[in-house]
């Protein structure tokens, strides 16, 4: 019904105005998924985990000799920043440092990464983050952090993407930055990417 609007208005999206319709489909979702109880535990347990995580990587550097992650360097781009499912699903923006360049374990030999991740069918913000963060983990990526999430719509058609909403599990993620990291991806080149903190 928007077809000739760039972006969609959100109010085509969802109606905040009115209780939802579990009819309404958002991009491919056949359901409106808010939040519950085992939701936001999950999410709590995950930056739990992280936070212990980076804890024992910020020990491990600090201990570390010339074996420290010498061999890691070649991996800090296997993980594309940018991942964006067509249609409109939750997304998270999630930091991280890469994997030492060098022997040495001084701070100055990472680089601070920034990654936009949604995915088809993510009934909750941290189905998306537990997609990303083991791949982060395994490739020795420190001081992992998700700092918000929101929904994404990308559309092919129209090539455009629109950055919104919030997420009651991880908080409102930067929608500044994350347009900015999805236009510096060359995967997205020629769309359009506006962001609003309206919606859900």
């Amino acid at each position: 019904p928007c077809k000739h609007q760039t972006p969609c208005p959100l109010t085509t999206i969802l109606n905040l105005t009115q209780d939802p319709d579990p009819a309404i489909m958002m991009g491919d979702e056949s359901q409106l998924f808010t939040t519950n109880a085992v939701d936001l535990q999950d999410a709590a347990n995950l930056q739990a985990r992280l936070s212990e995580y980076n804890n024992d990587q910020a020990a491990a550097a600090a201990a570390a000799t010339t074996a420290d992650n010498d061999s890691s360097s070649h991996h800090n781009d296997a993980i594309p920043s940018v991942s964006i499912e067509e249609g409109a699903y939750k997304y998270v923006l999630i930091t991280a440092n890469t994997p030492s360049s060098s022997s040495s374990s001084t701070n100055n030999n990472h680089t601070r990464r920034t990654f936009v991740y949604s995915k088809r069918n993510a009934k909750y913000h941290v189905d998306v983050a537990e997609h990303l963060v083991p791949q982060l983990e395994r490739e020795g990526y420190r001081d992992i952090r998700i700092t918000g999430g929101g929904r994404i719509l990308r559309d092919d058609e129209e090539r455009t993407i629109h950055i919104f909403g919030y997420s009651y599990g991880f908080g409102r993620a930067d929608h500044v930055l994350a347009k900015e990291i999805v236009e510096e991806s060359v995967n997205y080149r020629g769309y359009k990417v506006t962001w609003s903190n309206d919606g859900y």
